[in-house]
């Protein structure tokens, strides 16, 4: 006699098996819910930091920086705070405009200055920006703590500063700053903004002011120093070669370069969290084997006599299998429930980092795509450790099972 592969009786019988050993079953389904948990809230926390540190650098910063060169200065040299202005401004504007990868530029007189305080005096540098170029570079508005964007910058010697200058300067919005300029030229501003990024390394020295008024200042009408450019496509950096093979008296950074300790830390992140994650998974995988394999072993008895009653070999294979779909299954959804505890418990957790990173909580995605293959890993990792046993038990002789019992 023999029954269907998918029939009630070798449901019944499967679970039968999973229910008779309920502290092996108990162990498996946890095996399989922490490898997921683990999973789940390494590669959400992991890719949260890594997000969180390049939007907070890479939405502060240009992709590609373009200033002037002369053959006897360095490349550090170039990109200092020396006033060195761009001589051929139209053929880099002209260039810019036709690459389809640009997604905008925006053009900077860029300076040292000292700013004063009423009580603090400190050595700088002031970003002289165009307020509607710039505003299609820096979404800057949801970086505001206090105080008004760009627009701002319209009004007579208005300053945006950065939150770690503020505190340094000791100046809140509506509060009165001296700039004192390379040339001997000062002037009082009002501080009519204040925003933070999260990275005190641009909190501490960004600052925002009026490229015409300090065009003015400097007596440098229609000069430049830098033109910031944000790309479509961050990876793809070939236009920095392009402008350089055209206009000879310029040079270019990209954002690779000025930013390859945070570029060499996510990868090496993103390695060390797939890599720990997918062993969790493994190490799961394994345990069930064990598991489901004493399991066989245990029930070879009764194998026999399925097998004497006219149980297939795919039947036997079906119902080892639906006790580790079971498993997985069970196991893959309380993973995911707890996996997401504990990223909420992540999310709402203080985060005190004084002065380095400016964050409020510890950073962390909740991305569904990450807890599905956490499911799907968890129940696949569960099928295929399951499988093997299942295979071995299929190819059990009832005869020798009987002549040894």
């Amino acid at each position: 006699m023999s029954t269907p592969i998918y029939s009630k009786t070798n449901l019944f019988i499967a679970w039968q098996y999973l229910s008779a050993r309920k502290k092996q079953s108990f162990l498996a389904m946890l095996g399989v819910m922490l490898g997921v948990t683990t999973f789940i809230v390494m590669i959400n926390f992991m890719t949260g930091v890594n997000d969180f540190l390049d939007d907070a650098v890479f939405n502060g910063s240009p992709d590609i920086i373009i200033a002037s060169k002369t053959k006897a200065e360095s490349s550090k040299q170039v990109f200092g705070n020396q006033l060195k202005t761009i001589v051929d401004v139209g053929s880099i504007d002209d260039l810019l405009s036709k690459n389809e990868n640009v997604q905008s530029f925006a053009h900077q007189l860029i300076t040292p200055a000292i700013l004063v305080s009423s009580t603090t005096q400190l050595p700088g540098s002031i970003n002289g920006v165009f307020p509607d170029q710039e505003q299609q570079m820096v979404d800057l508005e949801r970086r505001l703590i206090e105080g008004n964007g760009f627009q701002s910058l319209l009004e007579e010697n208005s300053i945006i500063l950065g939150i770690s200058l503020a505190n340094r300067l000791k100046v809140s919005v509506g509060d009165e700053l001296k700039m004192i300029l390379p040339n001997g030229k000062n002037a009082k501003l009002k501080v009519s903004g204040i925003f933070s990024f999260g990275i005190t390394t641009i909190d501490n020295v960004r600052t925002y002011f009026s490229a015409s008024t300090l065009q003015k200042l400097l007596d440098q009408d229609q000069k430049i120093t830098h033109v910031h450019v944000k790309l479509k496509d961050r990876d793809d950096v070939s236009l920095k070669h392009q402008i350089v093979e055209q206009i000879a008296s310029i040079a270019t950074e990209d954002w690779k370069d000025s930013n390859k300790t945070i570029v060499i830390g996510n990868k090496v992140r993103d390695i060390l969290t797939w890599s720990v994650s997918f062993a969790l998974l493994l190490v799961a995988g394994f345990g069930i084997f064990n598991i489901l394999n004493i399991t066989v072993i245990q029930k070879r008895k009764d194998i026999a006599v399925l097998k004497t009653m006219g149980y297939s070999s795919k039947d036997i294979v079906f119902i080892f299998l639906v006790q580790s779909l079971i498993i997985g299954l069970i196991g893959a959804v309380l993973g995911l429930l707890f996996a997401y505890v504990i990223c909420y418990m992540i999310s709402t957790t203080p985060l005190d980092t004084s002065d380095f990173i400016i964050v409020e909580t510890y950073p962390i995605n909740f991305k569904p795509i990450y807890f599905c293959m956490g499911f799907a890993f968890g129940v696949l990792t569960t099928i295929l450790a399951g499988y093997m046993p299942s295979k071995k038990a299929s190819k059990v002789d009832p005869v020798t099972i009987i002549r040894g019992l």
